[in-house]
């Protein structure tokens, strides 16, 4: 095995690993326990990252916990909110509910193809979500939420090769209960959220009720009066506790969640100089770029609907020396989305309909010891089943034609390019891109089977030293059946063959002309035409009809029956040795799998094929847990090295993007969580990520952007309709991958007279430069900003009640979450943006 060496960057972690041990602190805050005047502590927090029950010390990975009632202070909506208290993760909602991705340590997985599977799973109570938008609604009743860095491949559901948020919901409990949250804030904000836990026998029989219920004024302003990126959601999880003897326990859990929000929209990030005539000729109203005014001109809907809902249960029944684990859980999701795709106040595109829906139902079965014996052990089963449909309908609109007109018009000729090609081509005038032409319908039904075996084994060596093994084997099936219905015989057009018909009938009617008898031009002059026009012909600079494939925006498709299958053994070792009480350190490789796929799109014909391989990641992790001041004071800091082959990268191929394999990508870098209790009611806590590298290692046919195109060269895949650009990304870094991220707090709590308790909080969350481009496009970053939260309450000391005055991004900062080409060609550019100043009055109640 090849040895890892950090040697290079040693002398410079370890300086800013000092600098942050004297800023004292991490994303985990946690109340004090006080046992006298003098003496206080910070309360361990017990977590389950590895199945079993141990506090973070003892865990021997890389894990950051927040806890319900730190969410509430720091005023987390949903999980979108989580990544200002856990740097290593970051969350980005785009289009729609369902194109919101999550990265940790800058890997994740595209979201704008239903076939891709996450980098980063979310599990809810055991059960997997498979895809993000299953997760994106407002939090209900939450204990901890487990955020797991690195593949974790071996004990949870579905394989993660980048990470994993682990979310633990309050159960229900053996004490009548009734808790409530009221907010009011700008923007016309109003939040309800209430629990009852009832007791209905003694000790046996419980049930509990979440509910919520969340809107909001849209923030970004629409010309014509609208307000976008709105909130308009509620949801309920009834959960039933029974526990028939002291050795069994069940847990039986139904939540149902519904979204209807103008959502999201995404202004003009750059007009180019090329497109900005055209749209003011076609009497579109924009006419400079404002980011900062928060104003989009759309004519079209922003429109996104998402139900979801599930059961589950969960039964625990204990042996003589092993317990059994059973989790059984059925999942419905569904989304309908109508956007703008033209992102402009013109009927460039007529509508784009989404419509994704899935089921899936899972079963999980874990036996794992309860003895006190050297070695510990977990083994287990897993069955996941899902039933995924994509349908796309996309409609161009009556402005896109002379909206083309203008943008390839000769005035030479004086003519459109488009209309010269009708002319030569001797069809009607007006059938390229024409008014309702596109894909009228897409249909992709896929089916996934996934089975998995696995195990544990926790071996004491000592009493400080464990050695901790496990493998885990899956096996993946899919498959998948389009019914591809499209209209657009522009798209239709191969630009090489038109070029070199071109050119050999330029030079037959040449060699005619000059008297060259016609078997000679038959048999050698056409051939010789052919060949030398075939050898040029994918060259832009020399085929200048090839530049008029970004109008080319459906291509003929064939409808797939295929299907595919994968097997992979992952696994995981690790070292940890306890120097001393207060001090843990450990070791770790880990090796992780995430499986191939379809594209449930029907771009993926330009590249001929619609299948993707599956994704591997060998990890290497050092780490440090620290408890000093007589655990006052807490440090825990891991080191990693991460490498993943074959990584399942949504690739650029002309106007629309499809999953396919990039090559490998590496990173390596440094975490740090801590947090210190400094008195009795001040705690401090920070974190961050600091990312060395974060790169491609290996990506040869990397997508080319619009522009600054010296470096790509033209390729035609095998099968593929179009020509596309591409270069070698190898050594580029990653995009939305900041080399550092962090965030500090303080929190300051104490009684005032009275059974009152006061509070104050205060909260920074940084992230540095960020390249916003996959395709290394110079003009798509984001310059480094910080987010400054703070907040202000009084309550009871028995947490009876509590006000709370908040107030998130106070200085209004303005950040771009993504950019991305725009879907008219032109080289223009459209962004996603950050939510701007926000704040209101929460009422909590708790008897």
């Amino acid at each position: 095995m090849k040895k890892i060496s950090y040697g290079h960057v040693s002398s410079k972690f370890m300086a800013s690993v000092a600098v942050c041990a004297a800023a004292l602190g991490a994303a985990l805050p946690a109340h004090a326990q006080a046992d006298t005047g003098k003496h206080f502590a910070l309360e361990e927090i017990v977590v389950t990252a590895q199945k079993r029950e141990a506090t973070l010390k003892d865990t021997p990975i890389a894990v950051s916990a927040v806890g319900g009632s730190t969410m509430e202070l720091a005023q987390l909506r949903d999980i979108r909110d989580l990544q200002v208290l856990v740097p290593s993760l970051q969350i980005a909602q785009r289009a729609s509910a369902s194109n919101t991705s999550y990265s940790i340590r800058g890997i994740s997985s595209s979201t704008f193809n239903f076939g891709l599977e996450p980098a980063v799973g979310v599990f809810v109570d055991g059960v997997y979500r498979s895809r993000n938008g299953a997760s994106v609604n407002d939090f209900l009743g939450i204990e901890r939420i487990e955020v797991l860095r690195g593949p974790q491949s071996t004990l949870f559901g579905k394989n993660t090769t980048a990470g994993v948020v682990n979310i633990i919901t309050k159960a229900p409990t053996y004490d009548t209960g009734v808790e409530g949250e009221l907010t009011y804030g700008n923007y016309d904000a109003f939040v309800a959220k209430g629990a009852i836990n009832l007791p209905i026998t003694e000790d046996k029989l419980a049930v509990r009720l979440d509910m919520n219920w969340n809107q909001r004024d849209g923030v970004i302003d629409n010309y014509d009066g609208r307000e976008l990126n709105e909130r308009d959601r509620y949801g309920m999880r009834g959960q039933v506790l029974y526990e028939p003897s002291e050795n069994t326990r069940v847990r039986l859990i139904a939540d149902y969640n519904n979204l209807n929000e103008e959502c999201c929209a995404a202004p003009f990030f750059e007009i180019t100089p090329q497109t900005q005539p055209i749209l003011s000729l076609l009497g579109s109203q924009i006419t400079a770029v404002d980011l900062k005014s928060r104003t989009t001109f759309i004519n079209g809907e922003a429109r996104a609907k998402l139900t979801t809902y599930g059961f589950s249960g969960q039964i625990d029944h204990d042996f003589d020396s092993f317990t059994l684990t059973s989790i059984t859980a059925y999942r419905d999701y569904d989304e309908y989305q109508n956007i703008d795709a033209d992102f402009s106040d013109l009927n460039l595109n007529s509508h784009r309909i989404l419509n994704q829906s899935y089921n899936t139902f899972t079963q999980e079965i874990r036996l794992a010891s309860t003895t006190d014996k050297p070695v510990q052990w977990m083994v287990g089963a897993y069955y996941f089943k899902q039933d995924l449909q994509a349908t796309n309908s996309t409609v161009q609109g009556a402005a896109l034609r002379p909206f083309a007109d203008l943008l390839t018009f000769d005035a030479d000729v004086g003519l459109s390019a488009i209309s010269q090609l009708e002319i030569g081509l001797g069809v009607p005038s007006g059938t390229f891109l024409a008014n309702g032409s596109g894909q009228l319908a897409g249909i992709f039904d896929q089916t996934n089977e996934t089975y998995a075996a696995f195990g544990q084994v926790d071996w004491h060596v000592s009493d400080d030293l464990t050695v901790t093994a496990g493998v885990r084997y899956t096996h993946d099936k899919k498959s998948m059946v389009s019914d591809i219905t499209i209209d657009d015989p522009f798209a239709a057009l191969d630009f090489v063959e038109i070029f070199v018909g071109q050119a050999v009938q330029a030079a037959a009617a040449q060699a005619a002309a000059n008297g060259v008898p016609q078997d000679v031009i038959i048999s050698t002059v056409i051939p010789q035409a052919t060949a030398q026009a075939s050898a040029v012909a994918t060259n832009p600079d020399i085929n200048p009809l090839l530049a008029l494939g970004a109008l080319q925006f459906f291509p003929p498709a064939p409808d797939v029956d295929g299907d595919i299958s994968d097997s992979a053994i992952t696994g995981n070792l690790i070292v940890s040795y306890d120097v001393s009480e207060k001090l843990n350190l450990y070791a770790s490789y880990a090796r992780g799998y995430k499986g191939g796929g379809f594209a449930l799109d029907s771009a993926a014909a330009r590249v001929g094929s619609f299948s993707f391989d599956n994704e591997t990641v060998n990890a290497f992790e050092l780490g440090v847990k620290a408890r000093l001041m007589d655990n006052r004071m807490s440090l825990d800091f891991a080191l990693y090295d991460q490498t993943i082959n074959d990584f399942q990268e949504n690739l650029f191929v002309g106007s629309s993007f499809i999953p396919g394999n990039a090559g490998k990508i590496k990173v390596r870098g440094l975490e740090f969580d801590g947090k210190f209790q400094a008195t009795p009611e001040l705690l401090l806590t920070a974190g961050f990520l600091w990312n060395f590298k974060a790169e491609y290692a290996e990506y040869l046919n990397g997508p080319c952007p619009v522009v600054a195109q010296e470096n790509c060269t033209p390729v035609q895949a095998e099968g593929g309709t179009a020509i596309v650009l591409v270069q070698d990304l190898s050594g580029t870094r990653l995009s939305e991958a900041p080399k550092f991220s962090g965030n500090f707090t303080a929190t300051y709590m104490k009684p005032i007279g009275h059974d009152l308790e006061m509070f104050l909080r205060g909260q920074l969350y940084y992230q540095g430069y960020a390249s916003l481009a996959s395709d290394a496009d110079p003009r798509q970053f984001q310059d480094a900003y910080a987010l400054v939260d703070a907040s202000i309450g009084v309550g009871a000391e028995d947490g009876s009640w509590q006000l709370q005055f908040w107030g998130r991004n106070l200085f209004d900062k303005f950040y771009v979450i993504d950019t991305f080409n725009s879907t008219f060609p032109g080289g223009s550019l459209d962004a996603y943006v950050g939510d701007p100043r926000t704040y209101g009055l929460t009422l909590r109640f708790k008897y």
